[in-house]
C-alpha cells in the first residue's frame, strides 16, 4: 500500500537548522536538508520520493507545503518518531498537523492522467572500464547542437518509458542548473559534495501501459537523486 503524506512544516525552524548544520550548497538546494530532517525523525522508514513546496513569502513560517510518498501509513511513522525522534525534528514537520491518503493500488491500462515531476536528467558512463566506478553527467551535451529541453524531453519520455507510461506531451515548467549536497561513498567516510546538475520541473500528460510498472514506479520515483527532492510524480485528471 502507498500512502502520500502532507507536511506543513515550519520553513523557519527549518531554515535556522539546515543553515546551523551547513546543509545548503551554493544555491540553497534544500533537498539534502529535507532529506536529513526526514532520516532523522522516520529512520529506516524515511518517506521518499518527495516534493518541497516552499513559502510563498520570505517570510517563511508554515505556509510551505513537504508531500512524500511512503509504504508506511501516517500513524505508523508518527509512532516511530515520538519514540525515537529528536523534538527539533517534529517541531520542524509540525506531526500533529501531517495528514496522509492512500493511493490507488492498481492504475488501469490505457488510462490517462496529467502529471508534475521535478527530474534531475543525468546520465551514467564509464561503468566497468578498467574496472572505473559510473560518473554521472548531464544528459545535455552542447556538441550535439540539440536544445537542453528537447533533450530533457526526450530523457523524460524514455524514463517513463521504462516504467510502463507513455508521455504524450510534457512541458519545461522550470529549468535550471543547481548544486545539489550529497554524500559521497567513494572514500567510505562519506564526506559531503556539491555538485552542480540539471533541474527540471515538467508538467505533462502521460498514459499508462504497464499497470505493474507504473505502480511501482509510483513509489519508487523517476531517475536518480530520489532521496533528495527528485523524482516524485505527482498525477492529476487529465
Amino acid at each position: 500500500m502507498l500512502h502520500m503524506l502532507s507536511f506543513s512544516p515550519d520553513a523557519s525552524r527549518f531554515a535556522r537548522f539546515a543553515a546551523r548544520e551547513r546543509l545548503l550548497p551554493t544555491g540553497e538546494d534544500t533537498g539534502y536538508a529535507w532529506h536529513a530532517v526526514l532520516s532523522a525523525a522516520f529512520g529506516a522508514d524515511v518517506p521518499k520520493p518527495f516534493t518541497w513546496f516552499p513559502p510563498r513569502t520570505r517570510e517563511g513560517g508554515s505556509g510551505g507545503r513537504l508531500l512524500c510518498y511512503s509504504g508506511h501509513h501516517l500513524d505508523v511513522l508518527r509512532v516511530r518518531a515520538e519514540e525515537f525522534a529528536d523534538p527539533l525534528f517534529l517541531d520542524i514537520l509540525r506531526m500533529d498537523d501531517a495528514s496522509v491518503k492512500s493511493m490507488p493500488t492498481r492504475y488501469a491500462e490505457g488510462r490517462a492522467f496529467g502529471f508534475r515531476i521535478r527530474v534531475r536528467p543525468t546520465v551514467r558512463t564509464g561503468a566497468g572500464r578498467d574496472g572505473q566506478r559510473a560518473r554521472e553527467r548531464d544528459a545535455f551535451d552542447p556538441a550535439t547542437g540539440e536544445e537542453r529541453t528537447v533533450v530533457y524531453g526526450r530523457w523524460l519520455a524514455a524514463a517513463l518509458a521504462r516504467h510502463g507510461a507513455a508521455m504524450l506531451d510534457a512541458r519545461a515548467e522550470a529549468l535550471q542548473l543547481t548544486s545539489l549536497l550529497t554524500r559521497s561513498r567513494r572514500d567510505g567516510h562519506g564526506q559531503r559534495r556539491s555538485t552542480l546538475g540539471p533541474d527540471v520541473t515538467y508538467t505533462g500528460a502521460l498514459r499508462v501501459e504497464n499497470p505493474a510498472l507504473f505502480a511501482a514506479v509510483m513509489a519508487r520515483g523517476v531517475g536518480r537523486h530520489r532521496a533528495f527532492g527528485f523524482g516524485m510524480l505527482l498525477l492529476r485528471p487529465s
